[in-house]
Formats: C-alpha cells, structure tokens, sequence
C-alpha cells in the first residue's frame, strides 16, 4: 500500500543495491511511496523478482536487476542495462552489504576480501559507473 511522504520523486529513478528484502527493499518501499520508480538490486534472480512483483501489486514502479556489485563488470553491464532499458537514473542508494562473525584469530581472509568488497568497495564502484 502507497504511503502519504512529505516530498516527491515523481520522474526520478532510484537504484537501491541489496533491495531484494531488508532494509534495502524498505527503502525502496519509501523512495516508491515518494512517486520514484524503483530498481531492486541483488544477485539472487527469484528473491529479486519477488520483491519486485510485491511492491509492484502494492501500487510502486518497481524493476529487478540482478548484478553483483563486487564485480565491476558485473555493475558495469547491470548499470548499462538499467539506463540504456529503463532511463538515467538518477539517486542511488548503495545498501548492499554483509557480515561474517568470528574472533578475530580466526577470521578467515577470504571472509574480510569478501566483507570489504560488498561493504566498501562496491560503494565506490557503484558509484562511479
């Protein structure tokens, strides 16, 4: 169900990355509930499309377009698809991330390439293209 806001973003379009549930899809929720349409971001193809088709029967303008932004090619071809097939786009919200929990001693490396690629590094590269 759309929501009263206190600003519009009608004729804008917002890529929120990370959207397919969360605090990603609850933004996308409110950008929505603004007049924006939204494109949900994530990799896994059929949570995305999901999250799309629930925003999309409460009344929102939602797309899902699955990329992986710890990938510059990855976010290269999703950014090209998004704005030569739906139109500039014009806010984004770098939302995606994660975590992996463990004592320090035994943190796996792999686990902090990982973490530091989605969390911070995919903000830069997002961003850029």
């Amino acid at each position: 169900m759309k929501t009263l806001s206190l600003f519009s973003l009608e004729g804008k379009q917002a890529l929120i990355t990370g959207s397919s549930r969360g605090l990603g899809l609850a933004i996308a929720r409110a950008m929505g509930g603004a007049g924006a349409k939204v494109i949900l971001n994530g990799r896994d193809t059929e949570a995305l499309g999901g999250a799309a088709e629930k925003l999309n029967s409460e009344g929102y303008n939602a797309r899902a377009v699955a990329f992986d932004v710890t990938s510059e090619d990855s976010v290269a071809d999703g950014i090209g698809f998004c704005e030569g097939e739906l139109g500039p786009i014009d806010i984004l919200v770098n939302n995606a991330g994660l975590t992996f929990r463990a004592p320090l001693e035994d943190y796996p490396h792999d686990k902090f390439e990982r973490v530091i690629a989605t969390n911070v590094t995919s903000v830069f590269t997002v961003s850029q293209l």
